[in-house]
């Protein structure tokens, strides 16, 4: 594995980190930073007391096709500044990878010898999976919470409404609870639909359902199926797929 301390060059007399790296460390496609980036700057722009060269450089590399593609060198201050994007334990973990990157660095190259730990990253890398993992449990579970309160609520309602003798009205609350229990996860199983998932891995729902034919989701019934309304649902078995393809995924969404 490359020495993380590799990670960091020196440009300009300025200590930076190429925009392809932190993307890697903060789960985002590269063209998704660098739209971000250039949102940024575009925004540095109207303020004349800063210089988005302090954060972020403009530099280049070369594809694998022999392609001079762009990206940026983003100086100490600038991975601060995306850090100070990211909310949570993400941006806790990115804090302190970026720090330690840069802070050995400037260890080495004072003369100092730093040990590192090769297997840091993977650590790091391990630890923001398992907290994805978890946020999008406690997700789930809150989701199951609100529709089980959606369901009393309406069985109040209905219950209420006979008391003033409003059948009709009666009828359309108890209407809504079944809806809203038929939206409940059969059993621990939970069911998601393609807007879900696109929201989940940041693409849209169409690319969602692109992938689900391309992956073989669709043609798998332990991992999806087609409710009575036309629509795709999804099982965990199916959102896993899509989590391990998510790059390609986010790529051909973007065009790229």
């Amino acid at each position: 594995m490359e020495n993380q301390v590799e990670i960091i060059k020196q440009v300009n007399d300025q200590e930076v980190m190429d925009s392809r790296d932190v993307a890697k460390m903060i789960g985002k496609t590269h063209a998704h930073l660098m739209r971000d980036i250039d949102r940024y700057i575009n925004d540095m722009e109207h303020d004349p007391k800063l210089d988005s060269a302090q954060f972020f450089i403009e530099s280049s590399y070369i594809d694998p096709n022999k392609r001079d593609r762009p990206c940026y060198l983003l100086t100490k201050q600038g991975c601060e500044f995306v850090a100070n994007k990211l909310t949570g334990k993400k941006g806790t973990i990115f804090t302190a990878t970026y720090v330690g990157l840069f802070n050995e660095y400037q260890a080495e190259h004072n003369g100092k010898t730093v040990a590192i730990d090769s297997g840091l990253e993977h650590e790091k890398l391990a630890y923001k999976r398992e907290w994805l993992i978890e946020m999008r449990k406690q997700n789930v579970n809150k989701a199951h919470e609100l529709r089980n309160q959606d369901v009393k609520l309406y069985l109040e309602l209905g219950k209420v409404a006979d008391d003033y003798q409003r059948p009709r009205m009666a009828t359309d609350f108890r209407n809504e609870a079944i809806r809203a229990m038929s939206a409940l996860p059969v059993g621990a199983r939970r069911e998601y639909s393609a807007t879900e998932i696109g929201n989940i891995i940041g693409v849209s729902p169409i690319a969602i359902g692109k992938w689900a034919n391309k992956l073989g989701v669709k043609r798998d019934a332990d991992m999806s199926y087609r409710d009575r309304d036309g629509a795709w649902r999804y099982f965990p078995e199916a959102l896993k797929i899509f989590q391990d393809n998510a790059l390609e995924i986010q790529d051909d969404d973007l065009g790229l």
